[in-house]
């Protein structure tokens, strides 16, 4: 920095506030731990953490510290809570993918059965209908009704696997709401005791993106939503009672899930009694 930054820089101690220098001093000390380029010299820092004339000032800057390692402790949380997240959703982008490829399987099978003259061959039917679970997946295979006399393979979901789906959607949904709580504790104590950090806010909005994008793949490979058509897909889709369908949207949308209210209530008694407010 040369002499008349430094200039303008004394200048702005002189006249700054007790929360403009803390601010500042906060950023600066933010950016040194993440290995950043530091906003401040050593020096400079030293001056202005010497500047405060009052120990209301000097009070201000000191709870915004402690604010500020607060802070660093529930992104640390954050980040803990969205490994909790993705367990139970790489589970059921798991148990998703086994659907799918049991629906390919049923529909190579109905392919497999059919004659040349349209009608499906019952000797080949009663075969694949025999076998009647296919492990381990734990789903039933059986012949549903088309109309008429008509009857095509049908592989269908056990209760077994889908109280496991729900179980697991459940658990989800619950980590997902917690780790909401937290993202939200961290943005109003920014808000309420320092100002937004960069590096703090890039990585919140960047685990929600991950949980955000996680859970729209994790629907994609059961159907793809962006298809132009797709309302009308659905509407033939429910008609038809579609199992797959109903699997997807027993799922919430990242954005629709509410955050953990007590949770949020908890940690930000929690925090304040911490930073002594």
């Amino acid at each position: 920095m040369g002499k008349a930054s430094e200039r303008r820089l004394r200048a702005m101690i002189r006249k700054a506030d007790a929360r403009k220098k803390s601010v500042l001093l906060v950023k600066n000390f933010v950016a040194t731990t993440m290995g950043e380029t530091p906003l401040l010299t050593e020096i400079q820092a030293f001056e202005m953490r010497h500047s405060f004339e009052s120990d209301e000032e000097r009070q201000e800057y000191a709870t915004m510290i402690v604010a500020l390692k607060s802070l660093g402790g529930c992104l640390e949380e954050a980040h803990v809570k969205y490994l909790e997240v993705m367990v139970p959703l790489n589970l059921l982008g798991g148990i998703f993918a086994r659907a799918k490829e049991h629906r390919h399987f049923e529909d190579f099978l109905n392919e497999l059965c059919l004659k040349t003259d349209g009608d499906y061959s019952k000797r080949l039917q009663d075969r694949a209908v025999a076998i009647g679970r296919l492990g381990p997946y734990f789903y039933d295979i059986g012949l549903e009704d088309e109309g008429g006399d008509r009857k095509s393979i049908s592989l269908t979901e056990s209760d077994q696997e889908l109280a496991l789906a729900k179980e697991i959607n459940e658990a989800l949904e619950q980590q997902a709401s917690e780790l909401k709580a937290l993202i939200q504790v961290i943005r109003d104590l920014m808000k309420q005791y320092t100002t937004p950090i960069g590096s703090f806010t890039e990585s919140i909005d960047d685990l929600e993106k991950r949980v955000r994008e996680g859970i729209r793949l994790a629907k994609r490979s059961l159907y793809n939503t962006n298809f132009e058509l797709w309302d009308e897909i659905r509407e033939s889709l429910l008609k038809h009672s579609d199992p797959l369908l109903a699997m997807m949207e027993a799922l919430p949308d990242y954005d629709d899930i509410v955050f953990d209210a007590d949770l949020y209530n908890e940690k930000m008694r929690s925090v304040n009694q911490e930073i002594g407010q």
